[in-house]
């Protein structure tokens, strides 16, 4: 705690020209030594009041059995049409293999968007019936020919 003291993060002033520090997203600038088009984002993550975003938690990947709509391993949804009455773990999680924990969504899309993109993909990539590493031509990538291979793990 001293040597924050001597270095100006405490008392809220500037360690180069010794001007009073002002709060700008989440963090102490000093006005003199930055310039007023100065972009800081929010660095700190948390959602203000005003905005209209929310966090949610990705619970991973749901794996179906071949062919009908049995879940046999991942999140089953209580209700399918309404995340916010929860879930529950079948045999074990499944995440994929870029599984982000936290994900902010728009709060309009909160009935829509239940968990992170890569382990949505994963539910969508292993329910598919040409199998999970089927390549779809896309324009956005002609010259892709095949996946990666749909790769996930059981812990977080």
């Amino acid at each position: 705690m001293k040597q924050l003291e001597t270095t100006g993060i405490m008392d809220k002033h500037c360690i180069n020209c010794g001007q009073e520090l002002i709060c700008q997203g989440g963090a102490w600038i000093c006005r003199k030594c930055n310039t007023e088009t100065l972009s800081v984002s929010r660095i700190f993550g948390e959602a203000a009041e005003d905005d209209q975003y929310l966090y949610i938690e990705c619970p991973g990947a749901t794996v179906y059995k071949e062919g009908t709509c049995e879940v046999i391993a991942g999140v089953k949804w209580k209700n399918e049409n309404d995340p916010s009455r929860g879930y529950e773990i079948i045999d074990h999680p499944v995440y994929a293999a870029e599984h982000t924990k936290r994900r902010r969504i728009k709060a309009e899309a909160f009935g829509r968007i239940r968990r992170c993109a890569a382990c949505q993909d994963l539910t969508v990539r292993l329910r598919r019936p040409e199998g999970p590493d089927f390549c779809i031509p896309s324009p956005k990538f002609p010259r892709r020919t095949k996946l990666k291979p749909a790769a996930y793990r059981t812990f977080e």
